[in-house]
């Protein structure tokens, strides 16, 4: 009974160092062409530990803490070292003083982790170190953006393919409960296809109409490298659709009196919270409405607003599952209510 209450200890460690060197170059042709190269050099050392003390329980004599190994006081440690050179290229051609094209290809890298745990083997604890390799994307991109007149606008369209994209596991004990604990692993191969566009209309001096559009196509590939849970999974909190559009009104009455008003909409799908996907832990498509109003007095000096976020008060979720998820108790962050107020401003 001495020995009572209980007490454990785990402990993660890292250290991490990087240096990086970077160049860029522009080359003009001619006064339309602009063509850039660059890259960039990453030296990285990564060194990581692990140390245990989880005492079994003083009376039952089993162990408190499901799947924890107990290093018994000692530290184990493993480092590497790696490096990148990572690449791009970019081309911006004016085809007249309203319109411009360009185009991208670039290359990046999310870096290699060493990770240090315990295992028994035969009956003795030893370090069980994994290599997890680099995640690489290279980014294709292209578009056009326009500005003539009352009109503005940008039409872009992307395509990612990644390689050893890297997650986090939830780990099990033997019994298949979880621990809490998680681990970086690869998924294999992912990739992500994009649209996004957006146009502004200055109807009238004192009325502006914008609106704006995107679709994605990404996720795991489904390939079943890793798991099949994971294959054909799509990217955390990333809808298939999202679109937005509203106006706004600035009409100046005279006497220093305006009024001013954006009145907004927004929606988007489904997106999920987790890789791989669990339909139980998302979130359905969602639809706000948004505004702001008032008038100013004074050339500014004095000003009245009204604002309502979230108008028709609908029920949606920012966020699910987090460490709760990872004991079978997902943890759910609501989005905000219907939210209004009245301003008042006088500056001196």
């Amino acid at each position: 009974m001495t020995a009572i209450p209980y007490a454990s200890v785990f402990e993660n460690q890292g250290r991490n160092e990087a240096y990086s060197v970077f160049a860029d170059v522009t080359w003009i042709p001619f006064e339309a062409l602009e063509l850039t190269a660059g890259v960039r050099y990453l030296d990285e050392y990564r060194r990581s530990g692990f140390l245990a003390n989880v005492p079994n329980s003083q009376l039952s004599r089993a162990p408190l803490i499901p799947g924890q190994i107990d290093t018994g006081g000692r530290t184990f440690t493993a480092d590497a070292r790696f490096d990148a050179w990572l690449p791009r290229f970019n081309a911006l051609y004016r085809v007249s003083d309203d319109v411009n094209v360009f185009a991208t290809i670039s290359k990046g890298r999310r870096s290699p982790v060493v990770q240090v745990a315990a295992a028994r083997v035969a009956g003795s604890v030893v370090p069980n170190v994994q290599t997890i390799a680099e995640e690489v994307v290279w980014n294709y991109e292209g578009g056009l953006k326009l500005a003539t007149g009352s009109v503005t606008g940008s039409l872009g369209v992307y395509y990612q393919v990644y390689n050893d994209f890297q997650v986090s596991v939830a780990q099990v004990d033997a019994n298949g409960n979880p621990t809490g604990a998680f681990i970086t692993a690869s998924a294999g191969s992912a990739s992500n296809l994009g649209v996004e566009a957006e146009l502004a209309v200055q109807a009238t001096d004192w009325l502006n109409i914008f609106g704006n559009f995107g679709y994605i196509n990404g996720g795991i590939d489904e390939d079943g490298a890793f798991s099949p849970a994971f294959s054909g999974a799509r990217f955390r909190l990333q809808p298939e659709f999202q679109a937005a559009g509203g106006f706004t009104i600035n009409h100046k009455f005279g006497n220093g009196m305006r009024f001013f008003a954006t009145p907004s909409i927004t929606h988007r799908t489904r997106i999920f919270f987790e890789v791989p996907n669990n339909p139980l832990i998302a979130q359905g498509p969602v639809t706000l409405v948004n505004a702001r109003a008032g008038f100013s007095f004074m050339d500014e000096k004095y000003q009245i607003a009204g604002f309502i976020r979230n108008a028709f008060n609908q029920d949606f979720l920012l966020d699910a599952g987090n460490t709760g998820g990872a004991f079978t108790i997902p943890t759910f962050i609501p989005g905000e209510p219907q939210f209004f107020g009245v301003e008042l401003t006088a500056k001196f």
